[in-house]
């Protein structure tokens, strides 16, 4: 990334008001919300259509057994509203059962500008300091209690020569003691971006310059876990995750899912690194164990290839 000067500062300000990401926060569930449902009896797949109507443009095709968010019932009662993909449409009831198991905790996030105080707030433990050249990324993780529920709380702060650029904070309800919101440097060597995982909502890229949102991938249609384990291909920028209890998942640079492995061995578990080599990449999982496991991968395709005991 090339050196951004002092002189340019007045007209990135100028481009982050404009460009700066929208808001994310809650809508209330209201009356006829029934939250996460899953594909059934159906072929293959059902057609997620733009209007409740059988005939209306097709939107998306959604496989048998693939989860649907956001589920709302519609007056005809022959239909459903619901969100698939970045997609909102319809389809036919007959073809959704309710999957309470798979509604999301709520998350919020908002875009505001932050000085390095009101980032690191009264802990200043960041878990993310990253710097090139005169621009800086710093991100905390607190949690709070907020309305009576416990949350957990991630701050992230872009700052140019010290100046504040742009401001994220993102926060869930708390599920558990892991942790599942976390931020890393995406992106490629050349062209860096912030990413945030927040276990409830997805994996977002956040533009450098003005915290714009790029892209989302949605955890409930790519299962990401907590994302316990995480590596950047800094050539390709393609993103490798793999949660405690889910399979590893290749994301590419502009937000596609490359694949999903498929880990058939409830014996491997808690990964806790993440190697990238030249055309596998090696996970490492402590499985509870004084020893642990390292899972050898294809990177272009997910085929697992090896698994061997390792010593931790």
């Amino acid at each position: 990334m090339k050196k951004i000067t002092a002189v340019l500062l007045a007209v990135f300000l100028l481009l982050i008001s404009v460009l700066a990401g929208a808001d994310r926060i809650p809508e209330p569930k209201g009356k006829g919300y029934i939250g996460a449902m899953r594909v059934v009896r159906c072929k293959e797949y059902v057609t997620l259509r733009e209007e409740p109507d059988k005939t209306a443009h097709s939107l998306a095709h959604v496989p048998l057994g693939e989860i649907v968010y956001s589920c709302r019932n519609e007056k005809s009662r022959r239909f459903v509203t619901c969100e698939y993909q970045g997609e909102t449409g319809y389809i036919l009831r007959q073809y959704l059962d309710p999957a309470p198991e798979f509604e999301p905790p709520v998350s919020s996030a908002i875009t505001v500008k932050m000085t390095m105080e009101e980032v690191l707030g009264e802990k200043g433990e960041p878990i993310l300091e990253w710097d090139d050249y005169n621009i800086s990324v710093v991100a905390v993780r607190d949690s709070e209690v907020i309305d009576k529920v416990p949350t957990e709380v991630m701050r992230i702060g872009c700052f140019l020569d010290g100046n504040p650029l742009w401001g994220h904070v993102e926060t869930l309800e708390k599920q558990g003691d892991k942790n599942l919101l976390k931020t890393f440097i995406g992106g490629t060597e050349d062209d860096p971006q912030v990413m945030v995982f927040d276990g409830g909502y997805g994996l977002t890229m956040l533009d450098l310059l003005s915290g714009k949102d790029k892209w989302t991938v949605n955890v409930g249609n790519c299962p990401m876990g907590d994302a316990a384990a995480v590596a950047v291909d800094e050539d390709t920028g393609t993103i490798y995750l793999a949660g405690s209890d889910t399979p590893p998942v290749a994301i590419t640079q502009d937000g596609r899912v490359l694949w999903e492995a498929e880990i058939d061995n409830p014996n491997v578990y808690d990964p806790f690194d993440i190697q990238i080599k030249d055309s596998t990449i090696e996970i490492k999982y402590t499985s509870g164990k004084q020893s642990g496991y390292k899972l050898v991968i294809l990177d272009n395709t997910g085929d697992l290839i090896d698994i061997e005991d390792v010593k931790r």
